[in-house]
């Protein structure tokens, strides 16, 4: 099966390199590159995506035009100064991109002036939205140059809500730079700064700003998978590293005894931390000081490190 895209192909996106091709086919192509990088292991059962349309739990968009003819998508790929609408990505979980529609609709409203990259002037940068598992709460975040429509953004908030109930966060962010960043001083608008996640034995929060799976049926296959693997095995001690908001944690809890996380993003480990359990603690610290936080033996140790992965100085550490 192949994923139909009328933003690839008229050429506004092309960020799914392989979407003509077999999803089987994509699949023997990642197995075969993992194969070339570790020839001695075997990937007989590799975590598949369940559906191919609307799996996407975040959307994020940058802001162009003007305040009369806004546009909602990323950046065009064949000038960095415009923007290429993306308001219906077919990954995107519906839900989003009716949301982003309407707030489209409401910028000449509001007077969100969008931001010229070209220009470097006007407001509004970027908006960026979430939703969550089983749930379907929503958070929005708002990026602006500065707090200059804060107020204007506030008076929207309530046409919002009535129009999208689920939306339960909105932020404010101020990122002043002029630079492709999408995270800045927040000031919530809403009580409610985390939404909600629901897994089959445990709950996750998010909140505006930790990293959070996007494929959230394929975060569940992956909890489960460790699950799996080790509910059956005597687990003392079990330690989660990079735990982020503390998927795994949460999900070998439930056969150790004891469960500790370390992650260094202090949003992610204050949802970790607020979704309480008896047999886990959290720490907001870098990974590699993991052992001053337990110093006898493991039974258990997953890592679940960045993109840019974890280095020799840690492989170093950790196989001690």
């Amino acid at each position: 099966m192949t994923l139909t895209c009328k933003a690839y192909t008229e050429k506004r996106c092309q960020s799914c390199t392989y979407i003509n091709d077999q999803y089987k086919e994509q699949i023997e192509f990642k197995v075969n590159s993992l194969h070339k990088l570790f020839p001695i292991e075997k990937f007989n059962d590799p975590i598949k995506t369940t559906t191919f349309d609307g799996y996407r739990n975040k959307a994020k968009f940058v802001i162009g035009g003007n305040v009369d003819n806004p546009i909602m998508g990323i950046p065009a790929i064949n000038n960095k100064y415009t923007v290429s609408s993306l308001i219906d990505c077919p990954i995107h979980d519906s839900d989003l991109n009716k949301i982003a529609i309407f707030i489209l609709q409401q910028i000449k409203n509001f007077k969100l002036t969008p931001y010229s990259i070209d220009e470097k002037k006007g407001e509004f940068k970027y908006l960026i939205l979430t939703i969550g598992r089983k749930t379907k709460d929503v958070s929005i975040r708002f990026g602006m140059r500065s707090l200059e429509t804060h107020l204007r953004v506030k008076k929207l908030m309530p046409l919002l809500q009535n129009r999208f109930p689920q939306v339960k966060v909105i932020c404010f962010e101020v990122q002043s730079k002029h630079a492709a960043l999408f995270e800045g001083e927040s000031y919530y608008l809403t009580e409610q700064k985390y939404i909600q996640h629901d897994f089959d034995n445990f709950t996750l929060l998010s909140s505006t700003t930790n990293f959070f799976q996007i494929n959230s049926d394929v975060a569940k296959n992956l909890y489960d998978t460790v699950y799996n693997r080790f509910k059956t095995e005597n687990i003392n001690i079990a330690i989660d590293l990079f735990c982020g908001v503390g998927g795994f944690a949460f999900s070998m809890a439930r056969f150790a005894n004891k469960v500790i996380g370390v992650e260094i993003s202090k949003n992610a480990i204050d949802c970790a931390i607020e979704m309480k359990h008896h047999k886990v603690e959290f720490y907001c610290d870098d990974a590699h000081n993991f052992p001053d936080y337990y110093q006898g033996e493991i039974d258990l140790l997953l890592v679940n490190p960045p993109r840019r992965g974890i280095g020799k100085e840690f492989t170093d550490l950790i196989f001690l």
